[in-house]
C-alpha cells in the first residue's frame, strides 16, 4: 500500500495529477467535487460514499449547519469546530485514497474466476503460484474462488497484468474468443509508436493494459534457448512474446518499459485466455553484470507502476551446455557460417562464381583448434588470483555502488571474488587488421585469413562464454535463489517431457504433458537457423558433427574449464552429465 504524506496529497490535488481534484469552497456549506465519476452532493449531515453500490461502503458523515455561517456573528469558536470537521473530512478522504486506488484501477473482472471463467483453484498446486500472482491466490482463499465472489477488492493489477483503463470490456465474449488462441492470433500494441506518443523513454507513464513477464531465459547462447523457449510456450497456460528475442536491458535501454511490455499479450488478451505467464528469451543478458542488475531494479521500479509495495520479480532460467560442444556450436553459427557467406558474397560481385566452402575453410578461415589455443592462453593470464578479471570487478566497484556491496558480502562469505570476464579478459583493437591481443601472433603467421568486426564479441569468447559460473555468479548475488533456475541442455535430449515438468513446478504453472510439444523437434540447430526453425529429433545429420580438435587440445581445454563446471554446480546445487 502506498502511504502519502499530507503535504503530498494536497500537492497532488493542486497539481491535478490522477487524484480525484477536492475542493472546499466555504468554511458553513462544505461542497467537495471529484472529477472522476463519484459525486459528492451538498447535503447537511448526510452520508457520502465514495463507492458505487457494489464496493464496499467508506461513510463520512459531516455534521454542518450552513446557517451558521451566514450570520455575521458567528463565534470563533464555531468557525475553528468547522476548520477542524475540513481537516477530518480531507484525512479522511486522503484515507479513502490510499486505500482504494481508484484513480487509475478497475474492479477485478469476476467474469474470469470460478465457474464459467478461466481461473480457478485447480490453477495453482500447493499454494505455489507463478510470479504476480501472490496476491491473488491469498485473496482467492479468503474470499473464495470458484464461486465468482464479488466481494474482491479494487486493485490495479490482476496477476501479471495491470488492468485496462475501463469497465467497459467484455470479458465473456473476449473469453468465447480467446478459447483457442495461438501466436498468430496474439495482438501485440505497437511499442514504437507508444514511445514516440509519450516522447521516447517515459519509464513514468501509467501502465494499465499491459503485462508482465513471468520469466525470462537469459542465456546461455548456442546452448538450446530456443528450443526450450518454444517447449516452455508450448504450455496451455504460457503466452509467448511478440518475439523470442527482446534484449531490452541491453540493447535497448533508451526505449521505455512500455515499448519493453507491448513484446508481451496485452491484458485483455492475456487474462481472457486464462493464461498465468508470458515470457523472453534473450541469451545476450547472461554475461553482463549491468544487465542483470538493470534488469533487477527496473522491474522493480519501472514495472511497478508507481506501486510503493514489492512485487513479484520475474523467474530467470539459464540453460547450460557442455562447454566443449556449445564453444564448437558458436564458433560455427557465429564465426563459419557468416564469414563464409559473406566472402562468397563478395567473389561472387567480383568473379561471378564463389570458392567453395572447403577453399574458405583451408585459405580465409582460423580453424577451431587455433582460436581455442589462442583464447585458452588469454584466459589463464586473466584469470589468475588477482589478474585482470577480479581487477575489473574492483574497477566497476570504485564506479558503482551495488558492485561494491556484492563484492563486500562475498568477503565475508569466503566465496570466491566476483570476475568481469567479458569486459575484462579480451581488450580492444590492437591494430587495423588485429582485433583482439589474443590474435595478434595468428594474424602475423596468416595474414590472408581473416576474423571481422561483426561478431567479434562472440568469436573472441568462445571458451570464455563456455565458463558459464563467471557470468552467473552476480546474478546469484543479485537475486534469490528461489528466483534462479539451471537447466542442463542434455535434459532435452534424454528426459525432455520430464525435465519441462520439473521447470513447470519451479515456475507454479499446473501440470502438463510437454511429450507432444517435444516430440516436434530441436529448433535454431545444424543447418536450420532460425529461433522459429525445427530439426526433427530422427533428422540422421541433426547431432552427428564431429567437433574438430585434436586428443591433446581436448585435454588442456577440459582440464582447464573442469574446476569451473565445480564452481557452477556446488554454487546452483545442480550438476550437469558432462564427460
Amino acid at each position: 500500500m502506498r502511504t502519502t504524506s499530507m503535504l503530498e496529497h494536497e500537492e497532488s490535488l493542486s497539481n491535478n495529477d490522477g487524484f480525484p481534484e477536492v475542493r472546499a469552497r466555504s468554511l458553513g456549506n462544505f461542497e467537495i467535487e471529484d472529477a472522476d465519476d463519484d459525486t459528492y452532493e451538498d447535503r447537511d449531515n448526510e452520508e457520502l460514499s465514495t463507492f458505487d453500490e457494489d464496493e464496499e461502503k467508506t461513510t463520512l458523515i459531516l455534521p454542518l449547519n450552513s446557517n451558521r455561517t451566514k450570520k455575521r456573528g458567528c463565534s470563533k469558536k464555531i468557525l475553528q469546530m468547522e476548520l477542524s470537521f475540513l481537516l477530518v473530512a480531507l484525512i479522511t478522504l486522503l484515507i479513502v485514497h490510499v486505500s482504494h486506488p481508484i484513480y487509475y484501477a478497475q474492479r477485478r473482472p469476476v467474469e474470469l474466476i470460478g465457474d464459467g471463467g478461466v481461473y480457478s483453484s485447480s490453477d495453482f498446486r500447493n499454494a505455489v503460484t507463478p510470479p504476480y500472482w501472490e496476491e491473488f491466490y491469498n485473496e482467492t482463499v479468503n474470499h473464495g474462488m470458484d464461486g465468482g465472489d464479488s466481494s474482491f477488492s479494487v486493485t490495479p493489477h490482476m496477476g501479471p497484468c495491470y488492468l485496462p483503463p475501463s469497465d467497459e470490456t467484455n470479458w465473456q465474449e473476449l473469453m468465447d474468443e480467446n478459447k483457442n488462441i495461438n501466436e498468430k492470433s496474439i495482438k501485440y500494441m505497437d511499442g514504437i509508436s507508444i514511445d514516440k506518443a509519450h516522447g521516447g523513454g517515459d519509464h513514468q507513464s501509467n501502465l494499465a493494459g499491459f503485462c508482465r513477464p513471468g520469466f525470462i531465459i537469459i542465456g546461455a547462447g548456442k546452448c538450446g534457448t530456443s528450443s526450450l523457449y518454444h517447449y516452455l510456450t508450448g504450455h496451455p497456460r504460457v503466452l509467448p512474446a511478440k518475439s523470442k528475442q527482446i534484449h531490452y536491458f541491453k540493447y535497448f535501454t533508451d526505449r521505455s518499459m512500455k515499448w519493453y511490455l507491448s513484446h508481451f499479450p496485452p491484458t485483455e488478451t492475456f487474462l481472457s485466455s486464462g493464461a498465468l505467464m508470458t515470457g523472453e528469451a534473450s541469451p545476450g543478458y547472461l554475461p553482463y553484470p549491468d544487465v542483470a542488475h538493470r534488469l533487477q531494479s527496473w522491474m522493480k521500479i519501472f514495472a511497478n507502476n508507481g506501486q510503493d509495495q514489492p512485487v513479484s520479480q520475474p523467474k530467470i532460467i539459464t540453460i547450460v551446455r557442455n562447454p566443449l560442444e556449445r564453444s564448437w556450436s558458436s564458433y560455427k553459427y557465429n564465426y563459419v557460417e557468416p564469414m563464409i557467406e559473406k566472402l562468397s558474397k563478395h567473389d561472387t560481385k567480383k568473379n561471378g562464381v564463389p570458392h567453395s566452402d572447403e577453399y574458405y575453410m583451408k585459405n580465409k578461415l582460423f580453424s577451431f583448434e587455433e582460436l581455442i589455443t589462442a583464447e585458452l592462453k588469454q584466459l589463464k593470464l586473466c584469470l589468475v588470483p588477482g589478474g585482470k578479471g577480479e581487477g575489473g570487478a574492483l574497477f566497476l566497484a570504485g564506479e558503482k555502488t551495488w558492485v561494491k556491496t556484492l563484492i563486500e558480502e562475498r568477503k565475508k562469505k569466503n566465496l570466491p571474488p566476483l570476475v568481469t570476464l567479458d569486459m575484462s579478459c579480451y581488450g580492444g583493437r590492437v591494430s587495423k587488421n588485429v582485433l583482439r591481443q589474443q590474435w595478434q601472433s595468428l594474424t602475423q603467421q596468416h595474414p590472408d585469413k581473416v576474423i571481422e568486426e561483426h561478431n567479434v564479441h562472440l568469436v573472441q569468447s568462445l571458451v570464455g562464454r563456455s565458463l558459464y559460473t563467471f557470468a552467473l555468479e552476480w546474478w546469484y548475488a543479485l537475486y534469490s535463489k528461489d528466483d534462479l533456475y539451471l537447466f542442463c541442455n542434455e535434459e532435452l535430449k534424454n528426459r525432455a517431457s520430464s525435465s519441462m515438468s520439473d521447470l513447470s513446478d519451479f515456475l507454479g504453472l499446473p501440470s502438463f504433458d510437454y511429450t507432444e510439444v517435444v516430440s516436434e523437434g530441436m529448433y535454431n540447430v545444424g543447418n536450420n537457423v532460425g529461433y522459429d526453425s525445427v530439426t526433427k529429433w530422427n533428422d540422421e545429420k541433426a547431432g552427428k558433427d564431429e567437433i574438430q580438435i585434436s586428443g591433446a587440445l581436448r585435454s588442456k581445454y577440459l582440464d582447464f574449464v573442469q574446476p569451473y563446471n565445480d564452481r557452477l554446480f556446488e554454487m546452483t546445487g545442480k550438476r550437469c552429465k558432462w564427460d
